[in-house]
């Protein structure tokens, strides 16, 4: 089963002081080894660059070079997927049927991609975020246990 990952997963992934850290560590490890199918769509990467870069977000901000170096790294072992124009008017469907709102519309642009791209689950820590789309949310203790 093919798994869009959250950029929360992403940052507990090299957030070693994060309770989250070593379910995340060890998703990122099982794709790397090819024992899971995870994919990333951009969305997903420039959220994870703009959070470990802000001060505000993170108590010890990476510089922007280094968390680019962790964003390539990251480009190396998931795949990386372009919805295309697909996804846009998917986010249009989505609108309409749920009356997304302000900041949920990132949410609902990732549920536009994952549907766009066919792939039915997200790895996430946020599972609520996700209930109102047609799209399942797993944790990643839960990715690892199934």
């Amino acid at each position: 089963m093919m798994v869009l990952l959250d950029t929360n997963v992403l940052i507990y992934a090299i957030n070693t002081s994060a309770p989250q850290h070593a379910p995340s560590r060890a998703l990122v490890e099982a794709a790397r080894n090819k024992k899971l199918e995870a994919a990333l769509v951009p969305q997903v990467l420039l959220e994870f660059f703009a959070v470990v870069t802000d001060k505000r977000r993170i108590e010890r901000p990476l510089d922007p070079l280094t968390a680019w170096s962790e964003v390539e790294k990251f480009q190396a072992i998931f795949k990386v997927l372009d919805p295309g124009p697909a996804a846009v008017e998917q986010l249009g469907r989505l609108i309409s049927e749920t009356g997304v709102r302000g900041g949920d519309i990132f949410d609902a642009w990732l549920a536009a991609q994952m549907q766009a791209c066919a792939i039915p689950t997200i790895c996430t820590y946020n599972t609520g975020d996700f209930a109102r789309f047609a799209v399942g949310a797993v944790t990643p203790e839960q990715v690892l246990s199934a």
